[in-house]
């Protein structure tokens, strides 16, 4: 999902150790807290109910039936992070193709070496003793839909059953990228049309394989944006954007996704969240989130064959989480932040230098 930082922002006219970047560096951190939040609560979520004969009905199984909404969390922090972003690094519309080559750079390499990862232990996992699957199978044009997040379009399974939603994502980027100079302007009425415009494509477009199905979410990010951006500064006016928001979402979601929407759109602007384990969390959230399915639930999977007993299922789940924290650890070190190097090496145009006539 998101990176947990925001593109090498400058600081927009903020010396060191002013209220504004403390502001900012506390915004942040609140950000990479609902990450870790998020992407715990989806590995919690797939770990304790995909696979359906692992866990009996109970508690435990119980306690991560809603962790899916992990996924609106993350959805939401987009709608936020990405005009967040675009707006203290000076982003004009002239740099479009910089700024998607730069979310390439960012998360693709990740992506494709969770791919390679996924077919290596595909194949693997059939040459185990006792293994009960499918005869491995390497299917080339669904491996390559997977370049252009095309598998859903073409009615392809994904390779890894998170990786729908990084094609929503990588949808957003492509929308958020044309349509910020809207959600950005000093206008609020060019603001609220635009707002308003991707309100109605959320019920026009309905198919819950394309980004506007799911554009009240973004919407509630976008709507913190604006109001952390000082672009909103009517309480009233703040209000009725987070219950129609909420509304919007409610009938195009349903209620779930409208209250944790909404919840983490208000944490976003109001909350100061700061805990250790949430920021370590958080800083390995796209790596814990592309590797916990592949890793853990092929723990899971393994373990189910052994384990009987309550004791030895809640140690196979400890192991599996354990089993993906660290190979997330690994992952996020070794492939992620070069990856997260390489896009910040991408710089948008220099204008800090004007011509005479300017």
């Amino acid at each position: 999902m998101q990176s947990n930082t925001t593109e090498n922002l400058p600081s927009a006219g903020a010396g060191p150790g002013s209220s504004a970047e403390q502001q900012d560096s506390g915004r942040l951190l609140t950000l990479d807290c609902l990450r870790g939040i998020a992407a715990f609560a989806v590995l919690w979520y797939h770990l304790t109910n995909g696979n359906t004969g692992f866990l009996p009905q109970g508690v435990l199984k119980s306690s991560g039936s809603y962790g899916w909404l992990g996924v609106e969390v993350f959805f939401v922090i987009s709608g936020f992070i990405l005009p967040y972003a675009l707006q203290r690094a000076g982003y004009r519309p002239a740099d479009y193709f910089r700024f998607v080559w730069k979310r390439i750079l960012r998360l693709d390499p990740p992506y494709l070496a969770c791919i390679a990862i996924v077919i290596a232990l595909n194949f693997a996992s059939t040459l185990a003793p006792g293994f009960r699957g499918p005869a491995f199978q390497f299917d080339l044009k669904q491996v390559l839909l997977h370049l252009g997040y095309l598998n859903a379009l073409f009615n392809y399974d994904w390779l890894n059953v998170v990786f729908w939603t990084l094609a929503i994502e990588f949808q957003f980027y492509l929308l958020i990228a044309l349509l910020f100079p809207l959600v950005s302007h000093p206008l609020l009425k060019v603001r609220v049309g635009a707002c308003g415009g991707l309100a109605s494509a959320a019920f026009l477009l309905p198919s819950g394989n394309l980004v506007f199905h799911h554009l009240f979410l973004f919407l509630l990010g976008i709507w913190a944006f604006q109001i952390r951006a000082g672009l909103l500064p009517s309480a009233p006016l703040q209000a009725a954007g987070w219950a129609l928001l909420a509304v919007g979402t409610y009938f195009t979601l349903g209620p779930q996704p409208a209250c944790a929407g909404v919840v983490t759109g208000l944490l976003i602007v109001h909350a100061r969240l700061k805990a250790r384990p949430l920021l370590f969390l958080g800083q390995i959230s796209y790596s814990l989130y592309l590797l916990h399915v592949p890793i853990g639930g092929r723990v899971i999977n393994l373990g189910s064959r052994f384990a009987d007993g309550p004791v030895e299922k809640v140690a196979v789940l400890a192991l599996a989480v354990a089993a993906s924290l660290g190979a997330a650890f690994l992952f996020h070190r070794w492939v992620e932040l070069p990856a997260q190097r390489w896009s910040a090496a991408v710089r948008y145009r220099d204008r800090t230098t004007t011509s005479p006539k300017d």
